[in-house]
């Protein structure tokens, strides 16, 4: 295997400065999510509508997803970009 050259070692660069953001911005997403969910049985509790429900209930599985949903993305899309480096290599070696 050679080494890689400096075009192909900035597009690995870029690839994963893509998935570090596609990561922190689902991960973001999906928790402010679980915030709102939150609130939202909060208010359904204060209305006497519902029980009460402790943050950590919520924010618990909320995080555990988060992280696992944002890990698959971030990962599919970094692979991605490590497969398309990998054939522009072996088209151009």
């Amino acid at each position: 295997m050679r080494r890689l050259s400096l075009t192909e070692r900035i597009g690995v660069a870029i690839w994963l400065a893509m998935a570090a953001v596609v990561w922190n911005g689902i991960y973001d997403v999906l928790l402010t999510r679980g915030v709102k969910e939150y609130l939202f049985r909060w208010a359904l509790h204060e209305a006497g509508r519902g029980p009460r429900i402790p943050m950590s209930q919520i924010m618990e599985v909320t995080v555990r997803d988060a992280v696992w949903v944002s890990t698959l993305w971030a990962s599919v899309l970094l692979l991605a970009g490590l497969v398309t480096i990998r054939l522009i290599q072996s088209r151009t070696a």
